[in-house]
């Protein structure tokens, strides 16, 4: 695995060119993880790129001039636009994964790549998505809503379930191909090899499998604070070796980042599990860091934890956006060097993809997705000099955490 991910990076400086024209373009003409892992169900770029353009894609590519017009289905709880169309109508109409296409929202156009994945787009940048788990066509932006972003929508929040409403302004966006393979170089360097299959990791522990650790950083209280891949959900494959390791640490609270309280009871291994046992709150947090209710559940999860009786652990699905998000900003608060949160956020790429500190994706990861959200959440140009402890205090203060909730959170968190 690692051997595949030193490979692959070697085509990152061919791809360098693509990749900034391709960021800037995304946001620079109107507009969740960096040389990051592979689609979410464990595909490699390759098995990827083959199912999202089968046979004869090729040739129907050539017959494709005009825009296609294509409604949008709805919108997520994320703000991503879920497309009325297949991967094989896209690739009729001669659009396929690693080309750049021009996207028409309303009055306003965008220049996207077409990835798999969030990650294969740098933090707050958008990309056409063809969703190799769900099989689906989304306009997206890694760490964003899309909606939001390019006023396709507004969000409103409202009694009755599912707590939000989508009030659209556009029912179809307008797609035509602007350049044939145009970031294909960049996508095959953002793509690394993942399985989900335990045997394929020998050299990990279960523990490490599951992504399951606790958080330990100076200035946080050992054993406190934990994080992982989720507990419940068997679609990864780590759940059973979660709930066995959250077991051992004896955890008493848990912070659902993913699933709503009705998704997560209604998976088979949650009723009479050691998880149900807990105090749980489901924040159903999204990827819109940027975003203001990204604060409003981060403050819901500080006084939940609060409340509840510790040792805290903290998951979305892998462990890994949501969740490295917020233990960072925890971290921050409590008085952690930005070198700890570095490693503590790059433990997972470890265990997930195999990168290591002396590869060069670790900086690019690092960069694009832990360095640029913080800087976006605590106000600062760059991590380097400043003074990360008062500045997560104060973001925590901006969205709604009293000081009394913040020396609540200095008791339980932070070491003396």
């Amino acid at each position: 695995m690692a051997a595949m991910f030193r490979k692959t990076l070697c085509m990152i400086l061919a791809a360098g060119m693509i990749l900034v024209s391709a960021a800037g373009c995304g946001k620079g003409t109107a507009e969740q993880d960096a040389a990051a892992p592979a689609p979410s169900d464990g595909t490699t770029a390759e098995m990827a790129l083959e199912e999202a353009s089968p046979a004869g894609a090729e040739e129907k590519t050539e017959e494709a001039a005009e825009p296609v017009i294509i409604p949008v289905r709805e919108i997520n709880k994320h703000g991503n636009l879920m497309l009325d169309t297949t991967f094989e109508e896209m690739n009729a109409a001669g659009i396929e994964v690693g080309d750049l296409i021009t996207v028409l929202v309303g009055d306003r156009e965008y220049v996207l790549p077409v990835g798999t994945s969030y990650t294969d787009v740098d933090s707050g940048e958008m990309i056409c998505r063809f969703d190799q788990e769900d099989k689906e066509v989304a306009l997206s932006i890694n760490y964003g809503s899309f909606a939001a972003e390019t006023g396709a929508a507004e969000k409103q929040t409202i009694e009755e379930d599912p707590g939000y409403r989508w009030d659209s302004k556009v029912t179809e966006v307008r797609i035509s191909l602007k350049e044939k393979g145009g970031y294909l170089d960049a996508y095959m360097a953002r793509n690394l090899t993942r399985t989900d299959a335990r045997e394929d990791y020998p050299d990990l522990t279960d523990e490490e499998f599951a992504n399951f650790r606790p958080v330990s950083v100076k200035g946080m209280k050992a054993d406190i604070l934990y994080r992982s891949s989720t507990p419940i959900e068997p679609a990864i494959g780590r759940n059973e070796y979660a709930m066995a390791a959250m077991e051992k640490a004896g955890i008493r609270t848990v912070i659902n980042l993913d699933d709503s309280v009705e998704t997560m009871k209604s998976y088979g291994t949650f009723p009479g599990s050691y998880y149900s046992g807990c105090a749980i709150v489901n924040p159903e947090m999204s990827y819109d860091f940027a975003g203001a209710e990204f604060g409003e559940k981060i403050r819901d999860s500080i006084l939940f934890m609060n409340e509840n009786e510790g040792p805290c652990l903290v998951h979305c699905k892998e462990g890994k956006d949501r969740t490295g998000i917020l233990c960072a900003v925890l971290e921050c608060f409590a008085g952690a060097p930005a070198e700890d949160v570095d490693r503590d956020y790059m433990i997972t790429y470890e265990n997930y993809y195999g990168v290591k500190e002396e590869d060069t994706a670790y900086r690019i990861i690092l960069e694009n997705n832990l360095h640029k959200t913080l800087c976006g959440l605590f106000g600062i140009e760059e991590m380097e000099g400043a003074d990360l402890q008062e500045k997560a205090e104060q973001y925590l203060l901006s969205i709604g955490l009293t000081r009394e909730d913040l020396e609540a959170l200095r008791e339980r968190l932070v070491s003396e």
